[in-house]
């Protein structure tokens, strides 16, 4: 018998470097009034096309309301539907997230997955 050791080095296809205004990364947990559209915001560095995001994703689920780390306020909201879109000069895509008016005095965490697997998350907190 014969032993065979591999290493596997796993590396992202999109150079996400984190969320952008009005969005803040962990760990702060950002305040929205419940029943916002809230424009998330995020680089890869280009283009990739519209096919960036995992199937389902973003996902959104109920944490538990976090004392003791910072807390601000969502500066922009929009009206605009939800989806994905692509802005060439920015090189930002944002996805409008639309978030129900029954999530008021609740905490979640949104995951936006791409499709290469890797899992990039904010914490909110409804008003």
């Amino acid at each position: 018998a014969a032993t065979c050791a591999q290493t596997v080095t796993v590396t992202s296809q999109y150079p996400f470097t984190g969320f952008f205004p009005p969005v803040d990364n962990p760990p702060t947990t950002n305040a929205v009034k419940a029943g916002q559209s809230i424009p998330v915001k995020f680089s890869l560095g280009g283009n990739y096309g519209l096919g960036i995001l995992a199937a389902g994703s973003p996902t959104s689920q109920p944490i538990a309301c976090a004392s003791g780390v910072p807390l601000d306020d969502i500066e922009e909201v929009t009206t605009s539907n939800s989806g994905l879109t692509y802005n060439a000069t920015t090189q930002q895509y944002t996805y409008v997230w639309k978030t129900p008016k029954a999530w008021t005095g609740t905490c979640r965490q949104l995951t936006v997955t791409l499709s290469d697997g890797t899992l990039h998350t904010a914490n909110f907190q409804f008003k």
